[in-house]
């Protein structure tokens, strides 16, 4: 049986990509999961796995070639079964089969960002439970947020491969459903479920009466945002000690800096199937549980962390940007007594609106104002075309514990300062609380970096995704400037850097827009009129 494996999405909103490398010739025999190509976007490099197991009969394209999602790369020779149907599962590892149903098998899916795993924070579901297409049966955590992923059958569940809390690679095996893709409750017999909760592990012991603050991680695993574990980690805190009050078992924040207050007790352990197995009986008194050893710092050694998948995802879209785009940076600064001014009269209104008027408020419009004007720096190099982008949408650099995020305000152009200053706070949120969304991360046409918050000035950032143009916005610097009287006066100067492709955009055209932008900031009553 042939099949043909076409080039898929790997997340971003991805339309192309390039095949970087192939990880199989004409001839070998592959499974189902096994990586068959290094393809490369914009934003990151990874592999791509086989959906299929066979002979590989045919690769469509060369390395180095560009393809289009949905056309196709491989053919094969073969069954087109997995490893993960080929084998009949066991009597004892599964419920038996619903009479007359398909068995169909939910893998991991890819929620975008370029994901490669994820945890499985908590089931929505349980063996025996009849889901509909389109209901929720697990949510997943990765690093950069936590979301459900909905089911893409309708059927019985009959197995789940994987416990809570389980960090799942994508494409793995999830869940195994008994029916024929629209199937009604009552498509399980009664002996289906019967040996499906025969089949599923003997449940905890009851749970103690401040069962709130108890760990409930499956198999002692901590279930936490990594905001929470990167905060841990920096006042070493051990998660497994802190008892968790979010909701099914996250432990929060407010728990971690409880715990190093010495508010709560630590946490009880968690009974498992083993655990309850190994308990002594209640005749014999329990020993007195040992504290854990106290970690022991040497000094001078040496501590090696894997990288996570967003800082394995940052470097490798900073070294192919770095690599692949020819960038000219120019440094400049702009006089902003006036823009300080503007500011300072209208903080205290914003604030009545529940708006933090900031600095970079003000810049994100003068930017998108600038791009209206100079065309050519809000677009994007496609190929042997520029594509200049309708639409002003500027993305926003965030710094956060696990590593650089860049939501997106969208059509900045058409929105005022006040607009844009409250949905920059409310993005910066979401990027330090982790519940960014994928779709508040796509669609930038050009960027921004400020290190003014960190009292930095001039420096090279590095073009973002598919943009053609990054400002780097400095601080404000009081400085002796000459005025236009010919005296030596005390100034306020913002440090500006305007990082450019210069494939597109000569050293000329690249100063005219910087020197436009640094009219509108050097007084804010000029934006009023590119509004």
């Amino acid at each position: 049986m042939t099949e043909i494996f076409k080039m898929p999405d790997i997340g971003e909103g991805m339309h192309e990509g390039d095949i970087a490398n192939w990880l199989v010739k004409v001839g070998d025999v592959v499974k189902e999961d096994d990586p068959v190509a290094e393809v490369q976007n914009d934003k990151l490099m990874q592999e791509i796995l086989s959906p299929y197991s066979g002979t590989v009969t045919k690769l469509f394209v060369e390395a180095g070639t560009t393809v289009e999602v949905g056309a196709p790369l491989i053919e094969y020779d073969g069954d087109g079964t997995g490893g993960a149907t080929t084998e009949a599962p066991s009597a004892e590892a599964s419920p038996a089969p619903a009479a007359g149903g398909d068995t169909q098998i939910f893998t991991m899916p890819d929620i975008g960002e370029g994901m490669h795993e994820g945890d499985i924070a908590n089931w929505l579901v349980k063996v025996g439970d009849v889901v509909k297409e389109d209901d929720p049966v697990a949510e997943v955590q990765n690093d950069k947020l936590m979301q459900e992923i909905l089911s893409p059958y309708s059927g019985t569940v009959t197995k789940l491969f994987v416990e809570a809390g389980t960090t799942v690679e994508v494409g793995a095996p999830l869940i195994e459903y008994n029916g024929s893709g629209n199937a009604s409750p009552a498509a399980a017999t009664s002996e289906a479920v019967a040996a499906a909760l025969a089949a599923s592990p003997a449940p905890a012991a009851a749970a103690p009466a401040n069962a709130s603050l108890t760990k409930t991680g499956a198999a002692g695993r901590v279930l936490a945002m990594p905001t929470v574990r990167h905060y841990a980690h920096e006042h070493g805190i051990d998660l497994t000690q802190v008892p968790a009050t979010g909701r099914h078992g996250h432990t929060t924040l407010a728990d971690v800096k409880n715990f190093a207050a010495g508010n709560v007790a630590p946490a009880a352990p968690v009974a498992t199937p083993e655990a309850a197995v190994a308990a002594p009986s209640p005749a014999e008194p329990a020993p007195a549980p040992k504290a854990p050893p106290a970690p022991v710092a040497v000094a001078g050694e040496d501590r090696v962390e894997a990288m996570s998948p967003t800082r394995k995802a940052i470097a490798a879209a900073m070294s192919t940007q770095h690599s692949n785009i020819p960038a000219v940076t120019n440094f400049d600064q702009v006089e902003v007594s006036k823009l300080v001014a503007h500011r300072a009269t209208f903080k205290e209104t914003a604030l009545k609106q529940d708006v933090k008027l900031t600095y970079l408020a003000y810049v994100t419009k003068a930017l998108a104002a600038t791009a209206k004007k100079f065309p050519e720096i809000n677009a994007s190099i496609k190929g042997t075309d520029v594509v200049y982008h309708a639409s002003v949408n500027i993305g926003i650099a965030v710094n956060a514990p696990t590593g650089l995020y860049v939501p997106v305000i969208k059509n900045a152009d058409s929105k005022s300062i006040l607009t844009i200053a409250k949905e920059i706070s409310e993005l910066a949120e979401a990027v330090r609380t982790g519940s960014i969304k994928p779709d508040q991360m796509r669609g930038s046409t050009i960027t921004i970096s400020n290190i003014g918050s960190a009292r930095g000035g001039w420096f090279t950032p590095i073009i973002n995704g598919s943009d053609v143009v990054i400002l780097g916005l400095g601080s404000i610097v009081k400085e002796p400037i000459v005025n236009e009287e010919g005296e030596i006066v005390v100034g306020q100067n913002m440090k500006l850097s305007m990082t450019y492709d210069h494939r597109l955009i000569d050293g000329m055209l690249g100063q005219s827009s910087l020197n436009y932008l640094k009219s509108l900031l050097a007084d804010p009553a000029f934006m009023l009129m590119e509004v």
